[in-house]
């Protein structure tokens, strides 16, 4: 299936409950990690500074820092892009092998199956990330409690939140031994002073200031967060969700390319929409949180992904098996139309 290839209603949460408004709280948070006591930081507005590292340990537990969240922003994601690659990679062979080599791939059924599942994690993950609710947790509601918190986010907090020095340039008061004349503010025990310059540089493009007109209390733009709703906004994901409806409410065609193809849904969009998705996380934790957590975007895939694959479906006889089982649940289920009436007006009492 080329990535321009178009990709049921039922299986989807209805559209008045991501739109709602709720006030139920979530679990508590973990206590907080931080290496120091805010009276320690070179923090000037010391009640602005307890309320951030109070809402900045509230972020990080919703984006799954503190790896103890099963529906965290961050595994939300990871989930996602798993069954993305793991969708794309296992029907590849549906469409490069040869066309006249006879493969399980190809059997209607499990392409059905298959697209169905594909679909749905991919809906259903993408409406989960971007659900503006306030009892949930996910990467619209991160965004939007930040931006709504905007004004505890000045330089000196970005900076020096948590006891790096506001001033990188003050190790030069320190004593100056060989490593600092040879390496400046590289040399080793300077980390600190160095975090506090590459956070600086950070906070100037986010604030819109030239370094030379530093002040403390400077704050993010409105722009930048402006920015990142407009790239969930302007995503495929609303109409790829919309398009969603079509699919899942598709009579399936039994074709051997499985039914994706004839909804609309097209894999491009789906990547548009993951694009979007993982450029506001990333703008969020590595830019406005400075989280400084190397990580790749796709989690590393477990050993032996594809084990077995090589090997036949199964047997000419378990395919005899799969037509006894079908036709037997069929034969049971075909009987729930059955006695309807009578257990429906078993409890009524006639009227004299």
């Amino acid at each position: 299936m080329n990535a321009d290839d178009s990709l049921p209603e039922s299986l989807m949460p209805d559209e008045e409950g991501i739109d709602s408004v709720t006030t139920v709280e979530l679990a508590p948070v973990p206590p907080p990690s931080y290496t120091c006591e805010p009276h320690e930081c070179d923090v000037q507005d010391q009640a602005r500074l307890i309320e951030y590292r109070k809402k900045r340990e509230l972020w990080l537990h919703w984006y799954g820092v503190n790896k103890d969240v099963p529906h965290s922003v961050q595994q939300q994601i990871f989930s996602m892009l798993f069954m993305d690659l793991a969708y794309r990679s296992i029907t590849q062979p549906r469409q490069t092998g040869e066309p006249d080599v006879n493969l399980a791939i190809r059997n209607g059924l499990l392409a059905h199956l298959l697209d169905q599942g594909y679909v749905a994690s991919q809906v259903f993950a993408i409406r989960r990330l971007l659900d503006k609710r306030v009892d949930v947790i996910s990467l619209r509601r991160l965004l939007n409690d930040i931006q709504s918190c905007r004004n505890l986010i000045t330089r000196e907090i970005y900076v020096s939140h948590n006891g790096a020095p506001y001033d990188p340039d003050s190790w030069q008061e320190l004593p100056q031994g060989i490593e600092h004349q040879i390496w400046g503010i590289h040399a080793p025990g300077l980390s600190q002073y160095l975090a506090s310059k590459y956070r600086h540089e950070t906070f100037d493009q986010l604030a819109g200031v030239d370094a030379s007109n530093r002040q403390r209390g400077d704050l993010i733009r409105e722009e930048v967060f402006q920015t990142l709703n407009a790239w969930l906004d302007n995503s495929p994901a609303a109409h790829f969700i919309t398009l969603s409806h079509k699919f899942f409410a598709h009579a399936a065609d039994m074709q051997s390319l499985g039914s994706l193809k004839y909804s609309g849904i097209k894999l491009d969009d789906v990547e548009a929409a993951q694009r979007a998705i993982i450029r506001v996380e990333r703008a969020i934790t590595d830019e406005i949180l400075f989280v400084a957590e190397a990580r790749e975007v796709v989690p590393m895939p477990p050993l032996g992904l594809y084990q077995k694959l090589q090997f036949p479906y199964c047997s000419g006889d378990s395919i005899a098996e799969m037509d006894k089982m079908w036709n037997a649940l069929a034969k049971e289920r075909n009987q729930w139309r059955y006695g309807i009436s009578e257990e429906l007006t078993a409890h009524i009492v006639p009227s004299s």
